[in-house]
């Protein structure tokens, strides 16, 4: 008994010291109008940032309205193209999420968005709204994985902005699982999904911005932890205008109505299993207003929110479901 313990021991003594030690490698830089920043634990030597730019270039050319040759920009152009696996995942998902949200998230909206002007960063007044609202509906544009090729209906147009950085960090993320790396974070225009932990063995923890133009760096609404899960934050503190009435009008357009909504919710943050899920919901509660928003993300299963408001007299105040105060750092 004395040997066979001893083998084992020494067994365990040698898988221990052959372990490869483990460094935080961090891969930062402009992507997809924004930045990304990406950490994960791997044996010295290994570095993924080529596979990673692959991977952010290969989101660019297939959904940027940027991109005058991308998928996107050609599907809106009228053209029948041959839909690359991600971008026909975006749009199944696209689709799914418009029934789940009862239409308030749509990547149909597109024409009304260009309209509107807020493409330029502007905004224009006088529109024709139901001239553009017969061209508006997810469920007109059809399943993209019924044909090998696709297309849009004749005058339609499709903007994947609100969902399209969340697959985007889905996909790193799988890239590195698949590599057996079970310690990252991804961030891609501020949606984020993380998984394990940092190095130092402590949680991953995400800020939420303050909702205001002049806060100073590293200033944080609150901060959360997270560990195989996502956040995505949408928020219209930044982009906005005020009309006639006073009222602030921000840059969401409702999709069941045509309009740009007037609304006192300044951000939503929405954690979920998915960052895609998280991206899409963010979009779909800024529409909803704080109280519907509060309700529909409480009814769902694995999902929690956190929204920021700005009460009659100008202060902040804060909702969240039942369950996001499990996610907060303390």
């Amino acid at each position: 008994m004395v040997k066979v313990g001893s083998f084992i021991l020494l067994m365990l003594l040698m898988a221990c010291s052959s372990a490869p030690e483990l460094v935080q490698m961090t891969n930062q830089g402009p992507a997809q109008g924004s930045t990304y920043s990406i950490s994960y634990l791997v044996p010295a030597g290994i570095d993924y940032r080529e596979d990673i730019d692959s991977i952010l270039l290969e989101m660019d050319h297939q959904m940027s309205l940027w991109v005058n040759e991308s998928d996107v920009s050609r599907l809106n152009r009228g053209d029948t193209i041959l839909l690359s696996l991600d971008l026909a995942e975006v749009i199944r998902r696209s689709k799914e999420y418009a029934i789940l949200t009862e239409g308030n998230f749509d990547v149909t909206i597109a024409p009304l968005i260009k309209s509107w002007g807020f493409s330029r960063g502007s905004y224009n007044a006088h529109i024709n709204i139901d001239s553009l609202m017969s061209f508006v509906g997810s469920r007109f544009i059809k399943d993209p994985f019924k044909d090998s090729t696709y297309w849009l209906p004749q005058g339609y147009q499709i903007d994947v902005n609100g969902i399209a950085q969340g697959h985007t960090v889905d996909r790193i993320a799988d890239f590195l699982t698949r590599r057996g790396i079970v310690n990252y974070l991804v961030e891609v225009g501020g949606e984020v999904i993380c998984s394990g932990a940092k190095n130092s063995g402590d949680v991953w923890r995400i800020g939420i911005d303050m909702p205001t133009e002049d806060r100073g760096e590293g200033m944080f609404q609150t901060i959360v932890t997270l560990d195989s899960m996502a956040l995505a934050t949408s928020g219209n503190y930044r982009k906005y205008w005020v009309n006639d009435k006073g009222q602030k009008v921000v840059h969401s357009i409702n999709p069941k109505t045509g309009y740009p909504v007037v609304s006192n919710l300044l951000s939503s943050s929405i954690i979920a299993p998915t960052a895609v899920l998280a991206d899409a919901l963010g979009t779909a509660c800024m529409i909803m207003g704080v109280d519907r928003a509060s309700s529909f993300i409480e009814s769902l299963p694995h999902v929690e929110g956190y929204f920021i408001i700005s009460n009659k007299l100008g202060d902040i105040e804060v909702v969240t479901t039942s369950g996001w105060a499990a996610y907060e750092f303390n």
